[in-house]
């Protein structure tokens, strides 16, 4: 394919998502040979009826009079520049291959940032929009946690939990991706645009709507399936039984991510949607960030250990001590002889240099041991 907009052009067809996207440009190999296609031609598309190829056929044909699928192509284009956004293609090699392997994959991303290989896995914090202190003060913990561990933290945006856990992952030094219901330049809620920037400086904020697409309701059940795809497991702290988090469980449950549902007061209506996913056997307990991570991290590619020699003397007597085997951390204070205090502190740090994993229980390991 010559030019990676095709993919955005041929998403401005009607009734043309994902599957149909990708089955068009298989056929036809650009957007500039779909449109001298025929209407017996297109019906011989995988997914394109006799309805939906005459409806093809016409949008196709206006295109051809007015070109308003290659201004709005340029008009975005031009935008990526002037704002150094980056438009991500379906057949980009960077292209997240997790989220490339859901049923209905985005056929592009705009991102404002970059994403990375570390990003993958991660893991989704989600919940309702008006928490209680509790809930915050769950969702602040738990994405402290996971930046401690450096799990990238995923969320929309929104008010409420999204937004803690972004602003408490941040705070954390921590990598965490926003994704959209709405284009790069149209952020919303509009009191989020300062954490979006901050986002995009520490991470990503993206979207598969063009970089001016309005917040309309639509967007934000299409935008969860993204959250989820980029995500290997989701936590839902608190959400009424019909509120957009237990959307999102819903679609994770469908592309076979591990959910978490966080449990909460009997009294809390908020917690009515974590309780019905934990009664119904469709999340596991989560009770503490360990519990997700303790699936998370097992999934995580080794992390590169800084070489003997740029260790300190005290660090290195940890690595020795720690060998290829979990290690309790009462053990390891015998061991070591140090005080407890001072070798938690020892080995904080020494997680945050990717030298030691923390696994449930308050065991440690070296990176690229066995759990």
């Amino acid at each position: 394919m010559s030019d990676p907009f095709d993919f955005f052009r041929i998403s401005q067809l009607p009734s043309v998502g994902p599957a149909r996207g990708r089955a068009l440009l298989s056929q036809y190999g650009s957007f500039a040979n779909l449109l001298r296609t025929s209407v017996g031609e297109l019906r011989q598309v995988e997914g394109i009826n006799r309805q939906l190829s005459a409806r093809l056929a016409e949008a196709l044909a206006a295109e051809r009079r007015n070109g308003a699928i290659e201004r709005a192509v340029e008009e975005n284009r031009r935008l990526c520049e002037r704002h150094s956004f980056v438009f991500l293609p379906l057949s980009d090699p960077s292209y997240p291959p997790v989220l490339r392997a859901i049923y209905d994959p985005p056929l592009y991303l705009f991102l404002r940032g970059s994403l990375v290989a570390d990003d993958t896995p991660a893991v989704a914090v989600i919940g309702t929009r008006s928490p209680s202190d509790y809930g915050r003060q769950v969702a602040e913990e738990f994405s402290r946690a996971f930046a401690a561990a450096s799990v990238t933290v995923v969320s929309g945006l929104a008010m409420g939990i999204d937004t803690v856990a972004h602003r408490s992952t941040l705070r954390a030094e921590g990598r965490t991706v926003a994704v959209l219901g709405s284009g790069l330049l149209k952020v919303y809620p509009g009191v989020n645009r300062g954490l979006a920037e901050s986002i995009a400086e520490h991470g990503c904020v993206l979207s598969e709507l063009p970089l001016d697409a309005k917040p309309d309701a639509v967007n934000f059940p299409r935008r969860n399936r993204i959250i989820s795809g980029l995500s290997r497991c989701l936590v839902v702290v608190e959400s009424d039984v019909r509120g957009g988090a237990m959307i999102t469980a819903s679609i994770a449950i469908d592309q076979n991510r591990d959910l978490f549902a966080v449990p909460g007061s009997i009294y809390n209506p908020r917690s009515a949607g974590p309780h019905q996913l934990l009664r119904q056997s469709m999340a596991l307990p989560a009770t503490s960030a360990e519990d997700v991570l303790a699936e998370l991290l097992p999934l995580r590619k080794p992390a590169r250990v800084v070489p003997a020699r740029q260790l300190t003397l005290t660090e290195q007597r940890i690595a020795d001590l720690l060998g290829s085997e979990p290690q309790h951390i009462d053990d390891l204070a015998v061991r070591s002889g140090q005080p407890l205090p001072s070798l938690l502190v020892e080995l904080l740090q020494m997680e945050l240099n990717g030298i030691v994993r923390q696994l449930p229980g308050k065991y440690f390991t070296l990176f690229g041991a066995a759990p």
